[in-house]
Parts: structure tokens; C-alpha cells; sequence
């Protein structure tokens, strides 16, 4: 995953999240991105304040999308 300014469309940073991710959710905050990795059959939680990976959550076999709940 990549952090892009869309002023200049020049890449910041980037995150390794897993294989092939096909889909992502924001958190409600906007502190912590959520990526579905299809291949890895995983969702990684990523901090956007440190560009990491902090969890990889078992999301059975091909996940292809996530949604992010919150109050």
C-alpha cells in the first residue's frame, strides 16, 4: 500500500500489507487503514501515525473486502 499526496501525486511511504490486496476500509478516526489480502487470507491492521503493520487477523480463504464499524 502506498501513501500518495494528491497535490503533487508523488508517493510518501509505503506499507507492506500482504499478498494481493483487494480491498481496504478506513477506520472512523482516520488512524487505522484495514486491507484485505486475498492470497494471505488475511486482513492486515495498519497505524497510519507509524506506517505499520500491527495485526494480521485469519480471515478464512480469499478475503476480498472489508468494512470498518465504529462509533
Amino acid at each position: 500500500m502506498f501513501t500518495i499526496d494528491t497535490l503533487s501525486n508523488k508517493v510518501l511511504s509505503s506499507v507492506e500489507v500482504g499478498k494481493r490486496p483487494w480491498g481496504i476500509a478506513l477506520s472512523r478516526d482516520g488512524k487505522t487503514l484495514y486491507s484485505a489480502n486475498g492470497p494471505s487470507n488475511d486482513v492486515a491492521v495498519v497505524d497510519l501515525a507509524t506506517n505499520t503493520v500491527t495485526h494480521r487477523v485469519k480471515a478464512g480463504t480469499g478475503p476480498w473486502g472489508v468494512i470498518a464499524l465504529g462509533r
